[in-house]
């Protein structure tokens, strides 16, 4: 850093002597009442150092640029560290908690997503990423994760890409559970990063902050995907003793970009 402030220093030090060169030779001008052709000569040569500051600065300017376009890139780059490194902790503290994670591996395919349809995602309810196609796999509907994360389902399938409907999406659902043994089928909410399931038995118990499970009854997910937490408990409006559950999806699909997941075939 020092190597590049130095030649700017010395820059400002050269402005500032052109400056009082400048006006020490103005001051001059108007003591000995030099001719207008003298003056002529003396604004032309102020000229110079009136250019040289134009260049210093504009040069400084783009120095500053590209100090913050470097400092921009590493803080997108910390937030994404942060983000799967907030994934592996969550991931571990679950596992802790279920450890009953049986989903076999052995003809599972790892891909990359290579988009993030964020336009409809805001706008219209319809909650999409992309995965590259590299086997060329056509046939069949497959559950997604990332990692331990469950992401959702695939919807259409081409040579070149699979299209995943996120579990956020109004029309995608998945059979779930807590580790206190509280079933229930979620539907998406069409809203960021939230689903939601009723309730209307009391035999379980069940608090905000619980984190929900995969368990494999649709016949889709795998059992011990790890879902997301309950974050809200309110009462149904059409029913005083149903409870309407809203939980918070752990993938995060503004983050999803280049993350390698799972299809589980």
């Amino acid at each position: 850093m020092s190597s590049s402030i130095l030649p700017i220093q010395k820059k400002i030090r050269l402005v500032l002597l052109a400056l009082i060169f400048a006006s020490l030779l103005i001051y001059l001008s108007d003591i000995l009442k030099l001719n207008e052709k003298s003056q002529r000569f003396l604004v032309k040569f102020l000229n110079v150092p009136q250019q040289f500051v134009s260049q210093v600065l504009q040069e400084y300017q783009e120095f500053e640029n590209k100090k913050i376009a470097l400092l921009e890139e590493e803080i997108l780059m910390l937030q994404n560290d942060i983000y799967e490194n907030e994934l592996k902790i969550r991931s571990l503290e679950n596992s802790k908690s279920y450890t009953n994670l049986i989903f076999s591996e052995t003809n599972d395919t790892e891909l990359h997503i290579s988009s993030f349809d964020q336009m409809n995602f805001t706008c219209c309810n319809k909650h999409r990423v992309y995965l590259n196609n590299p086997r060329l796999t056509m046939n069949g509907v497959f559950a997604v994760s990332h990692g331990n994360f469950a992401v959702g389902k695939t919807k259409n399938i081409s040579k070149n890409e699979i299209e995943v409907r996120l579990l956020s999406d109004p029309g995608e659902y998945i059979s779930i559970k807590t580790i206190n043994g509280f079933y229930c089928i979620a539907k998406g909410s069409g809203q960021r990063r939230l689903i939601t399931c009723n309730n209307e038995s009391k035999a379980v118990s069940y608090t905000e902050g619980d984190t929900f499970f995969s368990t494999g009854f649709d016949g889709i997910y795998p059992q011990g995907l790890i879902v997301g937490r309950l974050i809200n408990i309110s009462k149904a409006d059409s029913n005083i003793f149903q409870q309407n559950l809203e939980i918070e999806l752990f993938f995060d699909p503004f983050q999803s970009i280049d993350k390698k997941v799972t299809l589980h075939e």
